[in-house]
């Protein structure tokens, strides 16, 4: 039997049931729709539905595509349509495509009895995060925040627990099972903290005077020895190599987080504000005086002409269809609103952004996110043309990281602004 045919026989038996529930059950009540119907917000591959749910009543939920006439009746026949059973409010309907509008409805029977009358239909299109901003709780982790999200197993239940963590000022750390809660690390030393990283099941954090430090479950932090006094910038890992960038043109490297390496060819001695660890295999740093360099395993660097004398702050790559071609899209962002694209990170093209505000860091998974300063968010599906969002802030956006299907944004005064 094919797959199609497997999947309208489930969706003809899901019908059976429903028209069965119709005729009746352990109750013969059925219930109203909920009060207020059904509300939904689209996110990026999903959406959220809410409703006002009343005690014991069940809810059903049906959708397909693109039907804004969608009810029972031409629910099976309509394309895509699927069904989930008992739901809870809110929610969430993941694994949709974006650009693609999806009709939802919702009915509710009590202890097995007939199913109650649908709710309005409502239609919702996914999209690209970055659109919509919201704020959220502030930590106190000063103007240098660092901001990663990984995993750890809790020694205690013996569980795998996921987890964000935050770094700033004066070594403060702070942790969180999700961004609205967060509780304190007791810090392990004084200087500033600049990144955080998370690979080799462990978070990693590099700051001022060659500090870094590493923990396996967010709450023990155990010094690294990094062979420099310099401070270090930024981190990232690509799974299998973490690198630390700083002044001077100081790059170190290492496989486990505990052991660092120098790397053995920097052609700079500019400070190194950002590194990115990119889809395409090329590790990129960039610095002071408009300074690009790339390396294929962390180790020998490349000096690139970046035709650009603006300190450039981060650095990220896109993968990208070109006349149905896969390709790479390279950019660079930092001072005065400066944006730099290349196609394979050697010739590099600056960009107009319609900004002055400088910028800080990006995010590079599905679309470019860069944040900066005056409260700037500018999204780029190519890194030629940015469109600029609204982030409802003015202050300066230090940090960018995208986990669980979501954008999370921390700024100078440790506010946190999301975009799912």
């Amino acid at each position: 039997m094919s797959l199609h045919s497997i999947r309208v026989s489930l969706l003809a038996l899901a019908s059976a049931m429903i028209l069965l529930a119709c005729g009746g059950g352990e109750s013969s009540s059925a219930p109203p729709p909920p009060e207020g119907g059904l509300s939904v917000v689209a996110g990026e591959n999903q959406v959220t539905l809410s409703w006002t749910e009343t005690p014991g009543v069940e809810y059903w939920l049906f959708s397909a595509q693109d039907t804004p006439t969608l009810n029972l009746s031409n629910w099976l026949s309509s394309s895509g349509s699927s069904y989930r059973l008992n739901v809870t409010s809110p929610f969430v309907v993941s694994g949709l495509a974006n650009g693609t509008p999806y009709s939802f409805f919702l009915t509710g029977r009590i202890n097995k009895g007939p199913g109650g009358e649908a709710t309005p239909t409502v239609t919702a299109t996914p999209r690209l995060a970055g659109v919509e901003w919201t704020s959220g709780v502030n930590i106190d982790t000063g103007n240098q925040t660092g901001l990663s999200f990984g995993s750890y197993i809790d020694a205690t239940t013996n569980s795998i627990q996921l987890a964000y963590v935050a770094v700033g000022n004066g070594g403060r750390m702070f942790k969180a099972s999700t961004i609205d809660k967060w509780t304190a690390i007791t810090p392990v030393l004084t200087t500033n903290l600049n990144g955080v990283s998370f690979a080799f099941t462990k978070f990693m954090a590099a700051g001022d005077a060659g500090q870094i430090i590493y923990s396996s479950d967010t709450q023990t932090w155990t010094r690294a020895t990094s062979g420099t006094a310099q401070n270090l910038n930024a981190i990232d890992t690509n799974g299998s190599l973490a690198v630390a960038v700083g002044n001077n043109g100081t790059i170190i490297t290492s496989k486990d987080g505990i052991t660092w390496t120098a790397a053995t060819t920097v052609p700079t001695t500019a400070h190194l504000y950002g590194v990115s660890a990119t889809v395409a295999g090329t590790w990129i740093a960039v610095g002071a005086n408009g300074s690009i360099l790339t390396s294929s395993d962390g180790a020998v660097w490349t000096a690139q002409t970046s035709n650009s004398s603006a300190d450039l702050k981060a650095a990220g790559v896109l993968l990208i269809s070109v006349n149905n071609t896969t390709a790479y899209s390279y950019v660079a962002v930092g001072a005065n609103g400066t944006v730099l694209s290349s196609s394979d990170a050697i010739t590099w093209t600056p960009r107009s952004a319609n900004t002055s505000a400088q910028l800080n860091r990006i995010s590079s998974e599905n679309q470019f996110v860069v944040v900066g300063a005056n409260g700037t968010i500018l999204t780029s599906s190519d890194g030629i043309a940015w469109t600029s969002r609204v982030s409802k802030t003015n202050t300066e956006l230090r940090t960018i990281l995208r986990a669980e299907s979501r954008l999370i944004v921390v700024d100078n005064l440790g506010n946190i602004f999301t975009s799912k």
